[in-house]
């Protein structure tokens, strides 16, 4: 699960896809940091007639960051949404979850969840679910890092039912590209009278020495 595209991967990289402290290693003193949030579930269908709405995609934050080694950040992952139940009694998706970093109790970037698609009814498709939002990247004042560089996209809408896309990396920036379908993608809708689809998690990754 969870292809990266590593085409310009850096010699040294770490893939977090569990919530965790990392602490930067001796000897490293710049490191690039994408961040992607958790995709939300595709709704449900109806039993006879409609489909559920997709669910819209985790957003993408990217960071280059001057380190110091020693420094210990705290990464959080975010679940991706669970699917919703179709039938006579449709649910909707759940949405998907925050991941995000920080140091010392401060938020240093977050890439917000996607929300989970609607239900389908007896006289409607369910609604698409929203991508996620952004903050940060973010300094603390004192923190023994600086950024020097930085991409952020809000995740994409579901379109129908279909899930949402998640953004990919603006080509100025060099070292990683993410397969848009496996991380922080939307659930797609249940079909009439099916589930919907899980969203994706979310992932973060490390590198540097590229």
């Amino acid at each position: 699960m969870g292809r990266i595209n590593i085409r310009d991967l850096a010699p040294t990289f770490v893939i977090f896809t569990t919530s965790q402290n990392w602490t930067v290693p001796a000897g490293v003193y710049k490191i690039k940091v994408l961040t992607i949030g958790g995709g939300g579930g595709g709704g449900g269908g109806y039993s006879s007639t409609y489909v559920g709405g997709g669910g819209g995609s985790g957003a993408l934050v990217f960071a280059e960051l001057v380190v110091q080694p020693g420094t210990t950040f705290d990464i959080t992952i975010g679940a991706g949404g669970v699917g919703g139940t179709g039938g006579s009694s449709p649910t909707a998706g759940g949405g998907g979850g925050n991941t995000q970093i920080q140091y010392n109790g401060n938020l240093i970037m977050l890439a917000g969840y996607g929300s989970g698609g609607g239900a389908a009814t007896s006289t409607a498709n369910g609604s698409a679910g929203s991508g996620g939002g952004v903050i940060g990247p973010l300094c603390p004042v004192g923190a023994p890092f600086m950024i020097i560089a930085a991409f952020v996209a809000g995740g994409g809408a579901g379109s129908g039912n279909s899930g949402g896309v998640t953004p990919i990396m603006n080509p100025a920036f060099t070292g990683i590209g993410q397969n848009s379908s496996m991380y922080g993608a939307g659930g797609n809708g249940g079909a009439v009278n099916s589930n919907g689809s899980p969203g994706n998690q979310g992932v973060v990754v490390i590198w540097w020495d590229d």
